[in-house]
């Protein structure tokens, strides 16, 4: 896990601060709680708002079950805490294998940027192309990365075959707010992305394009 987890490594950069600590390893501390955690089945639609890991907040985790026992966890990562000494911020993707031996994988990041070394780019942003989504086919399983709300970071859990009109309404309403929000458009813009219906949502951005 690099300087993802001071379990891991105990510096980001040496003689540095140490990195805080993944949601795998807290939720073994009993640090996060059930209630905090979101479950998702792969397959499904599910969209959640995640507090940055480092702070104390009511949901701060995804977990996306598996076959055999294994499954993901969805984490928001900031510059906040411990976390602020890491190289970089969005959302971290963990694979998580309970019958892998400890210190053989059994938790890895599922690299955004596998080029840059040690996990310096690992994470997924809306903001960052290449890294603006993390697809496992096998598991018909997409996680996009969204925009934040009140200082929490989106994240939508969806079937793999979605993912690219998914991704394409959700930079649509970043889009709006970067713009200062349109009133009414951009609420109805969020509403029908609740809803998962994102062809709506690209309507409705380009009807207020054509006015």
């Amino acid at each position: 896990m690099g300087a993802w987890d001071i379990m891991s490594q105990h510096f980001v950069v040496q003689g540095g601060l140490p990195p805080g600590l993944s949601s795998f390893t807290k939720i073994r501390l009993g640090w996060i709680q059930a209630d905090q955690v979101v479950f998702v089945e792969p397959g499904t639609s599910a969209m959640t708002f995640l507090a940055p890991l480092s702070k104390k907040a009511k949901t701060l985790t995804v977990k996306i079950p598996l076959s055999w026992g294994d499954y993901y966890l969805v984490e928001n990562r900031q510059h906040a805490g411990y976390d602020r000494a890491l190289s970089d911020t969005g959302l971290l993707v963990l694979k998580v294998s309970p019958r892998a031996d400890e210190g053989y994988g059994t938790v890895k990041i599922m690299d955004a940027a596998p080029s840059a070394r040690h996990f310096a780019n690992a994470t997924y942003r809306l903001d960052a192309p290449g890294r603006e989504v993390f697809v496992d086919e096998g598991n018909r399983l997409a996680v996009i990365p969204l925009w934040e709300e009140e200082g929490s970071l989106g994240v939508l859990i969806t079937a793999a075959d979605k993912k690219a009109t998914a991704q394409e309404a959700a930079r649509a309403i970043s889009k709006l707010i970067a713009q200062g929000g349109q009133g009414r458009l951009l609420q109805d813009c969020k509403e029908a992305f609740r809803a998962y219906d994102f062809r709506k949502v690209l309507q409705l951005a380009s009807e207020q394009k054509g006015n």
